[in-house]
């Protein structure tokens, strides 16, 4: 049984992993799904390894929050971008990152995906934050220019947060690794009733 969590926690972290360059919370669930296999197999030789892991990767997956959205908001703000052209920069990046897996995944799997997904990504990005300068007034040069910051400004925070991904992916697949070298303790088999074929003969 052991087993097969291993392998389902395995699966479940590296997709979560792939879920952040659309703009998902994937290094989030990469932590709930770490979590809930701590609860459920670790034994009480390394309940405390898994403990120390949790705490790891909750620092990490905030860390890739913090620094994703202060590049996003930092590229927009920084050439006189509006709150709104913020938000829709950020509706426009996921649009775009859903898009982009799709076209992606039909020209080649897995590696179009990632690269359909993060270039539409900052496109959308570029696009949403244009019309949120365009919404307010502003000429179409300057909201080019923060269209262009948002994009760069996209690319860089989901490609800091995918680095950040990657260290949550080794510190879980280090952390099973010594899990699964850890000894178990041996479960006691309880004792069989002793039993004799009953004496039958007749008493002397």
């Amino acid at each position: 049984m052991a087993i097969l969590w291993t392998v389902l926690l395995i699966i479940s972290v590296f997709f979560f992993w792939l879920l952040g360059i659309l703009g998902l919370p994937g290094n989030w669930l990469m932590l709930i799904a770490t979590a809930i296999y701590a609860l459920a197999v670790p034994t009480d030789a390394t309940a405390s390894l898994w403990w120390i892991v949790m705490t790891i990767l909750l620092v990490l997956a905030i860390a890739g929050e913090v620094i994703e959205m202060f590049a996003s908001a930092h590229g927009v703000r920084k050439h006189g971008g509006s709150k709104r052209s913020a938000l829709l920069s950020f509706a426009g990046a996921l649009i775009g990152a859903i898009i982009g897996a799709i076209i992606g995944t039909g020209v080649m799997p897995i590696i179009g995906s990632l690269l359909g997904a993060l270039l539409l990504s900052g496109a959308g990005a570029l696009v949403g934050a244009f019309l949120g300068e365009q919404w307010i007034g502003r000429s179409v040069d300057d909201s080019l220019q923060v269209g262009q910051a948002a994009f760069w400004a996209r690319l860089a925070g989901t490609a800091a947060k995918m680095v950040i991904g990657c260290v949550m992916l080794a510190v879980v697949l280090v952390a099973l690794g010594l899990d699964l070298s850890t000894p178990r303790e041996a479960v006691p088999i309880s004792e069989q009733p002793k039993g004799g074929t009953p004496d039958l003969r007749t008493p002397k």
